[in-house]
């Protein structure tokens, strides 16, 4: 978003754009310096309507102070005590809440504020016509306690629901812009501390946006240090802890740690349990846990079993079936020698001839068939033997490639067993090998747990306290970027400040000196460049005053009058800044400690103020109307009238319409003036009259359109002729005078354009006048018409 280049966010992004800064850099300025205030559209601009007073400081009965919505300098006059103050302080109060007068007053004067004369609650209401509505909008402020805070405000929009009154956007800009000022703030401007005239100063450039884009940043600044500064001051307590812990766990982390260049991640990793750092001793530790050895059930089983095959074993030797056994098998080798040698029949073992025959190998076949049935339960007695053995063998495995030395020599006894062919020594020595490899085991088992017990147990500490530090240390690596931005801010907010600032003076300098020279009126004392220097504590406003030529102390050699027309000349110019969004201005007893001169001047600048704003001054003192009535400056006069029981109420004091009314009705009433004078000045009169009801819905029609208030009086100043200004009036345009003259004749009757010919003519020359009274009671009632559009 782009802002105007002339306001100081339109100064301030035009300076970061020609900077070279990094798009996150200039992104964070523009964060800091709060551009989210300006993007989200300027305040609505509006005039003062009127403002309805009941029960507030001097005024009890409700009172109302009718204002002319536009541009134009309005005196609100009357003596001390009638209540005009009453009404300047209400406006303010109804806008802001506030009231610079009270602030730092005891609390008699913050809880004094309600009228003695009146018993309902105080309400304050003022109208406003907002541009670009036709219709006024109201800001109520009401009361229910007894201290001057304790209020709420609403405000009323044309065709919308009330709301809050902060919800128009004003806020920032109250005291950015303030379009209050009163006689005591006068005083405290000039003498207040320099660093309180420093801010009064530079709240209206916006430069204290900048400082307090400094304080954000300096405080970021902290933010992001103290994460640093929390990891850095919590390692060394950390690196201690874990060089106390016999863990290799530990160790890793304190190797990750320490040097300048730290592992972050494995650090991390550790204390999450994710490293495989622990491969060695913790590895070693958790096998030695895991480490069962034989089986001993098993192992006792086969033992008892092989037990038990043995005895069947040596059971079935003495028995007829091992007999049998035997001679079935000499008969089977008999037999296999008869078969392999058929043709021999004598006996290989006793020589005898005709022994073996067909014969006895039928006999003899049938014999070792029937030896072998009898000898198979000693068969079955020897295979179980075997197979226990080899079961018992089976249950005998290789100790573990890592195992420790104080059990492999145990480990190596029960392997050992493997190499047994006694059965009974198998059994023996493998049940009782096993029982201890199995209590090995056990005791290396529960010692092992132990210790990773123990180790796990100090790790477990550990570890929460490395996962704390992790989370400093990765806070402090995720602020080290941002960090780096928020230096690179801070050293170009630092040298573009005094730009800046020169920069934003340099309008309202020229301001302050144009407005002293009218203000100073005959003082010797000159005011050059005012410039703003120094920061922090030793912030302040120079004044470059000179006295006849002579360079001076601003404040030791000049009068009040010139401290306080002093003031005003470094008040005044924020009103005409473009980024001000108020149009309108209160100023609250501006005269008091002025000499004439310096009224003649004051009365000048107000006037020239009042081209362009709303210009509403509360006066007890009467010079300053005097001031603007002989130097011929136009002002709406309002007087304010206080009565018993603080009754007020108001009255004109000088409406242009009535004032030139009341001027012709005393022409046409005195007696003897001649009758070509009254042909020269009453036709003058009569359009001055007209001239100035035709302003008000001329204005009201523009402001309506949403005609900027620049616009509006550029249209109205074009309207030369009271028929232009008639034109705008109805139109919006000068260039219809016919149109506007036809279309007033339908609306008032056809001697209406007839009665404006007249004044316009009588303007230039001078017109017979056949009724004077006629005439202006023709132009009064047509001038209330007109104001009526």
């Amino acid at each position: 978003m782009t802002s105007d280049p002339e306001s100081f966010l339109g100064l301030f992004q035009a300076k970061l754009a020609e900077s070279g800064l990094a798009p996150q850099v200039r992104e964070l300025l523009l964060e800091t310096i709060g551009t989210a205030t300006a993007a989200s559209g300027p305040a609505p601009r509006a005039y003062l309507q009127s403002v309805t007073v009941g029960g507030f400081r001097g005024i009890g009965r409700t009172a109302r102070l009718a204002l002319t919505p536009g541009p134009g300098l309005t005196l609100v006059t009357g003596r001390n005590g009638s209540g005009k103050s009453s009404f300047a302080e209400a406006i303010e109060i109804a806008l802001t809440g506030d009231n610079a007068r009270w602030r730092g007053r005891t609390d008699i004067w913050r809880k004094s504020w309600r009228n003695l004369h009146h018993g309902a609650d105080p309400q304050i209401a003022v109208e406003l016509l907002v541009e670009g509505d036709s219709e006024p909008t109201s800001v109520l402020r009401t009361w229910h306690g007894q201290d001057v805070a304790d209020s709420t405000a609403e405000l009323q929009r044309p065709t919308a629901d009330p709301i809050p009154l902060a919800e128009l956007g004003w806020d920032q800009d109250m005291v950015t812009y303030r379009p209050f000022l009163s006689y005591s703030e006068l005083g405290q401007m000039i003498g207040g501390k320099p660093s309180e005239m420093y801010d009064a100063v530079a709240s209206i450039l916006g430069l204290e946006q900048l400082t307090d884009a400094t304080k954000k940043l300096q405080l970021l600044a902290r933010e992001l240090e103290a994460s640093t500064k929390a990891a850095t001051a919590a390692l060394p307590e950390l690196l201690q802890r874990l060089a106390s812990v016999d863990d290799p766990r530990a160790q890793a982390a304190l190797s990750a740690l320490e040097g300048p260049s730290k592992d972050l991640d494995r650090a991390a990793a550790l204390a999450s349990g994710l490293t495989a750092a622990d491969e060695t001793e913790l590895a070693e530790l958790r096998r030695r846990t895991d480490l069962t050895g034989p089986d001993l059930g098993a192992v006792t089983a086969a033992a008892a079993r092989l037990r038990e095959a043995l005895a069947a074993a040596e059971d079935a030797k003495s028995s007829s079936a091992e007999e049998a056994r035997r001679r079935a098998e000499l008969l089977d080798r008999a037999l296999v020698h008869y078969r392999a040698h058929p043709e021999l029949d004598a006996c290989p073992v006793c020589g005898s001839l005709g022994r073996l025959d067909v014969t006895w190998a039928e006999a003899a076949a049938e014999q070792v068939l029937l030896l072998r049935a009898e000898a198979e339960a000693a068969e079955e007695a020897r295979r179980e033997l075997n197979a226990a053995s080899t079961a018992l063998r089976h249950l005998i495995t290789p100790p573990p490639a890592w195992l420790d030395p104080s059990i492999a020599a145990a480990w190596d006894d029960w392997l050992a067993c493997r190499s047994l062919t006694e059965a009974a020594e198998l059994a023996a020595r493998a049940e009782s090998a096993a029982r201890i490899v199995v209590d090995a085991c056990r005791i290396t088992r529960e010692e092992a747990a132990k210790r990773l017990t123990d180790q796990d147990d100090a790790w477990r500490d550990c570890a929460g306290a490395l996962a704390t530090w992790l989370d400093k240390a990765s806070a402090a690596q995720a602020a080290k970027p941002r960090l780096a931005q928020v230096k690179a801010a801070q050293k170009w907010l630092k040298t573009v400040h005094d730009e800046v600032r020169a920069e934003r003076m340099r309008p309202i300098a020229h301001q302050a000196q144009v407005i002293w020279e009218q203000l100073r009126q005959q003082s010797n004392v000159t005011l050059g460049p005012v410039q703003l220097s120094g920061s922090g504590t030793q912030r302040k406003v120079a004044l470059d005053v000179s006295v006849d030529e002579i360079d001076a102390p601003a404040l030791g050699v000049m009068s009040q009058g010139e401290l306080h027309s002093l003031a005003l000349s470094l008040f005044l110019p924020r009103t005409l800044l473009a980024e001000n969004p108020f149009p309108f201005l209160i100023i609250d007893d501006p005269v008091q400690s002025m000499d004439p001169a310096k009224v003649d001047g004051l009365a000048l600048v107000l006037s020239y103020l009042a081209q362009t704003r709303q210009v509403i001054v509360f006066t007890h003192d009467t010079r300053l109307p005097q001031s603007l009535k002989y130097q011929r400056l136009p002002a709406t006069i309002i007087d304010v009238i206080r009565r018993e029981h603080s009754q007020v109420h108001t009255r004109s004091g000088d409406d242009p319409v009535k004032q030139a009314l009341r001027d012709a009705k005393a022409l046409a009433r005195t007696r003897d003036v001649p009758a070509d004078v009254v042909a020269r000045v009453l036709p003058g009169l009569c359009r001055t009259a007209l001239e100035a009801a035709l302003l008000e819905p001329a204005r009201r029609r523009l402001l309506a359109a949403a005609v900027p208030h620049v616009e509006v009086e550029h249209r109205i100043g074009k309207a030369r002729k009271i028929t232009e200004l008639a034109s705008v009036a109805l139109y919006g345009v000068a260039d219809r005078p016919r149109e506007a003259l036809g279309d007033l004749d339908r609306a008032f009757g056809e001697a209406t354009s007839a009665l404006i010919r007249w004044c316009n003519k009588g303007a230039h020359e001078a017109v017979p006048v056949q009724d004077a009274e006629a005439v202006i009671t023709r132009t009064t009632e047509l001038a209330r018409k007109v104001r009526a559009l």
